[in-house]
């Protein structure tokens, strides 16, 4: 069984707030428990990058997409794992 720990913030103490910070990311690192796109980071080279951006503005010219943040997550999301 782990410690436990409370942690008081005082919003009045900017280093006091990020100190807690990196406490809480040391702890949450160490135990494994960062999740999503926290400890992943894409990877994608330049010529890749102007070919995304290309097959997004032939969706949109297409109307197969907008330019909405909503339509744009979604091409985001289909694409993701081949940036990875």
């Amino acid at each position: 069984m782990g410690m436990k720990m409370t942690i008081i913030l005082d919003t009045d103490d900017p280093q006091g707030l990020r100190d807690a910070l990196e406490i809480a990311t040391i702890l949450n690192r160490n135990h494994g428990t960062i999740e999503g796109a926290y400890n992943v980071k894409a990877k994608i080279g330049k010529i890749a990058l102007i070919k995304m951006v290309r097959d997004v503005a032939r969706e949109v010219e297409e109307g197969k997409m907008t330019s909405c943040l909503r339509d744009s997550k979604r091409f985001v999301d289909g694409k993701w794992q081949l940036l990875l």
